[in-house]
């Protein structure tokens, strides 16, 4: 942070919005002082009388430092209330857009249920476009948004930092609302590491190089392309680390300010952050929507003939796992599907932990180790499942087996209900 000089601070002195705030000072101070110098001459004193003197001093001098005290109170409720745009800048992050019929809302604003739901491939823009900024209809939030603390002249002008706290705050809360809403079946530690993506400094730097809010933010020159220079030549320059965490809060307070601009912010900075993170877990997205699709149609296409003749009476559940739905899609008598790993895992690359990778098998029925697809994920369970939906999605591969396994159980009624044949 840059040094202030007294030019900076006398600047102050010269308004005028503070002669009242000095006047009621210097008055406080004129009286404390009388009332310490009687003090301290009554003090030297060893007569009976002195302590009845100091009482007697008090109260004469308590009639002068309580209005002054008094005063300066009121300047500073009037100063917050009814302030120069210093004041109001401080005040402003507190205050919370109005409703509708112009009264302001208690508390800050809670995302309404609707404004959450689940990710669809609609909700990924065409090429990855960015769509635009939500506006921050407030002009004060706005540049205090792009301020960095270095920056702000001290308590006369207002920086990101609170607003990057609360902008972090919501961008948590939103995160975590779509990841429960869009992959219903997935551990609490996938959905934390999908998270993780999402707001992690890396992910928030970038957006905010894209969009060119580090353009039009206001940092010391050591966050800037060049660090700062100096006339020894060894200037000082930020870290790539402390740089991209600068550019993660500055989209992080850019949120918050927008949120809190006007009673809309909240509705907009959520659809807003739908669409850009849409980008980030696109491939999630989009395997989810087909595993949606898929487990669909092969409970659809399942029947009860289609099922050995001990199951026949079951009931086709609805939410079945994938390897489930594939086993009653194409499973029989005499048919085996298993699942195996294909060597060792690699690293995955937004993670860095272990990606397996696993395929499906079909043995029976004429035909031995028939691969049905493969599967690839964080786990060699999760990559089962992706094995299993993968064979699913494997329409004509499908209806061949389903066909086999229709066969064999016909033959196995008329084996045990020779009446039908």
């Amino acid at each position: 942070m840059s040094k202030r000089t007294f030019q900076d601070f006398s600047t102050i002195t010269s308004d005028s919005r503070y002669a009242s705030v000095l006047e009621h000072a210097d008055n406080l101070l004129k009286a404390a002082q009388s009332l310490k110098q009687d003090l301290e001459r009554l003090g030297d004193r060893s007569d009976s009388l002195s302590h009845e003197k100091i009482l007697l001093a008090l109260k004469q001098h308590n009639a002068h430092i309580l209005p002054a005290a008094n005063a300066l109170s009121q300047d500073e409720t009037a100063s917050l209330s009814e302030g120069p745009e210093s004041s109001h800048k401080i005040q402003k992050v507190d205050q919370h857009p109005k409703s509708s019929n112009g009264r302001p809302q208690s508390g800050l604003l809670i995302p309404h249920p609707a404004l959450l739901t689940k990710w669809t491939p609609q909700d990924i823009p065409a090429g990855d476009v960015l769509p635009p900024l939500p506006p921050v209809l407030d002009p004060v939030l706005e540049k205090a948004a792009r301020t960095h603390s270095g920056i702000a002249r001290g308590l006369n002008e207002m920086d990101y930092e609170r607003l990057e706290w609360i902008g972090d705050a919501y961008m948590y809360l939103v995160a975590s609302s779509f990841i429960y809403q869009t992959f219903p079946n997935l551990p609490a530690g996938r959905c934390s590491q999908l998270r993780e993506r999402l707001v992690r400094n890396e992910t928030l730097s970038d957006f905010t190089l894209r969009y060119n809010i580090d353009k039009r933010a206001r940092l010391p020159t050591e966050f800037q392309p060049g660090g700062r220079q100096s006339q020894t030549g060894n200037g000082t320059s930020a870290s790539k680390k402390e740089r991209k965490k600068i550019l993660g809060d500055l989209l992080e307070a850019y949120a918050a300010a927008a949120i809190l601009g006007d009673a809309d912010g909240l509705s907009r900075v959520i659809a807003w952050l739908k669409l850009i993170w849409g980008t980030v877990l696109k491939q999630e997205i989009n395997n989810e929507h087909k595993r949606s699709v898929n487990l669909g149609h092969s409970n659809s296409i399942i029947s009860t003939k289609c099922l050995p003749i001990n199951s026949s009476t079951q009931t086709i559940q609805n939410n079945l796992s994938p390897k489930t739905t594939l086993l009653q899609a194409i499973g029989t008598k005499g048919v085996k599907i298993s699942y195996q790993s294909t060597g060792n895992p690699k690293t995955d690359k937004n993670t860095g932990l272990p990606w397996f990778t696993v395929g499906a098998y079909y043995n029976g029925l004429g035909e031995t180790d028939l691969n049905l697809g493969y599967g690839s994920g964080l786990s060699i369970k999760e990559a089962g499942s992706n094995a299993a939906l993968k064979a699913l999605e494997n329409k004509k591969l499908i209806k061949r087996l389903q066909k086999l396994k229709e066969d064999v159980n016909a033959t196995l009624i008329k084996s045990v209900n020779p009446k039908d044949k």
